[in-house]
């Protein structure tokens, strides 16, 4: 991704929170604590704005 690109994509906010669990991947909402799938309670908070493909 061009630098001017991931700049203007910082500051104009358009990123969502992804909740993931560490142990298993699974992909969980912002109101949960534990994985429903694993019961691990190490979850990661990445933004997705992070991940995306050039």
């Amino acid at each position: 991704m061009p630098i001017l690109t991931a700049v203007k994509k910082r500051l104009s906010g358009d990123t969502a929170v992804v909740y993931e669990c560490r142990n298993c991947g699974t992909v969980l909402e912002a109101n949960e604590w534990t994985c429903s799938c694993c019961g691990s309670i190490e979850i990661a908070e990445y933004e997705s704005g992070e991940y995306d493909a050039p």
